[in-house]
């Protein structure tokens, strides 16, 4: 009863954290805006010229983020019990940077003026993301023996940092407005803040959350070793290849959203099991929410602190997350 209580109260600060963040998202930015501007908004009671700052510039902007932070912190949390490794994540097992490849493709050869190559984005990136790591699993597995968390992780860097190489010299050979929109995707610049994408985007993302938190109970069995697995009649490869489509899934779509981001799935994964445990009914909802506060958080710092610099999101995220992904290194090898 007192875990239960603990619980309750830890999620409801952290939607209350949330829905805090996302009205003071809302309210900063280049043109200051008040949090009464911000109800009045909701209420249909502002001004055309803050309707039009809030409505069509920064809501898009911070519902991208709320989808994004959501979706890679879900992907981290299912790398996590897939790998039985803390320290995966997206971006350091090479999906982020297959999705992006792809991403790079179609843009380099395509024009994304149309309607139709933007609405396709989303396949491109899964069958990038799908198809990077699908390459790490088969260089990282050795015949009859389990897949070494190290060797996934040492190769997923590997094959990521030769992805980036390719990306690179794909964009030597294109013209500057699209080297700037993957410069842009490069660096985790928030990419899919407009209302077009969004309404693509949000209904395939909620779909794949339904059907990630649908597996918290297969989840919570792969959380047991390989044999109780086996005995309690779950069938390893078929739940580990569903995991591994849905890990890629997430990724993939948040990549068209908030661009090449990393670690946000790594620490909210982490952060999440250490307050709510392994079963996957709570960690996965608090992951999402934590996912959303780190996006949110750094957003806003961008925005608010940043002006002008041209500094992304994706390097705000970064100056969190590296030291943390070195702190659970140390710790891991202790």
């Amino acid at each position: 009863m007192i875990i239960q209580k603990r619980t309750a109260r830890l999620f409801i600060f952290l939607l209350l954290l949330t829905i805090t963040l996302f009205i003071i998202s809302l309210s900063v930015g280049y043109s200051r805006a008040s949090v009464l501007d911000v109800i009045d908004f909701f209420l249909g009671r502002t001004s055309a010229s803050t309707s039009l700052i809030i409505g069509r510039i920064r809501l898009p902007r911070i519902l991208a983020c709320v989808l994004g932070g959501a979706s890679l912190a879900m992907s981290g949390i299912l790398l996590q019990t897939l790998t039985r490794n803390p320290l995966a994540d997206s971006g350091i097992l090479g999906i982020n940077t297959g999705a992006g490849l792809a991403v790079a493709l179609v843009v380099s050869l395509l024009d994304i003026n149309q309607s139709l190559v933007m609405s396709s984005m989303p396949l491109f990136s899964m069958l990038g993301g799908g198809a990077t790591v699908l390459l790490v699993y088969l260089i990282s597995r050795r015949p009859n023996r389990n897949i070494s968390p190290t060797r996934l992780i040492i190769t997923g860097v590997g094959i990521s940092t030769m992805l980036s190489g390719i990306m690179v010299s794909i964009i030597s050979k294109i013209d500057d407005y699209k080297v700037d929109y993957i410069v842009s995707w490069l660096s985790g610049k928030i990419t899919g803040d407009d209302w077009s994408t969004l309404i693509i985007m949000a209904p395939l993302l909620i779909i794949v959350w339904l059907l990630t938190y649908s597996r918290s109970h297969p989840l919570n069995i792969m959380n047991l070793n390989e044999q109780t697995a086996l005995a309690l009649g779950l069938n390893l490869q078929k739940e580990r290849l569903i995991n591994l489509v849905l890990s890629t899934a997430l990724a993939a779509f948040s990549v068209v959203l908030v661009g090449n981001i990393t670690f946000v799935g790594l620490v909210a994964g982490h952060i999440s099991r250490r307050f709510v445990g392994s079963n996957h009914r709570l960690s996965l909802p608090a992951s999402m929410l934590i996912g959303i506060i780190i996006l949110l958080s750094a957003d806003t710092v961008g925005r608010l602190f940043l002006v002008g610099t041209g500094i992304p999101t994706g390097l705000v995220v970064s100056f969190i997350g590296a030291p943390y992904f070195l702190y659970l290194m140390t710790k891991l090898e202790k």
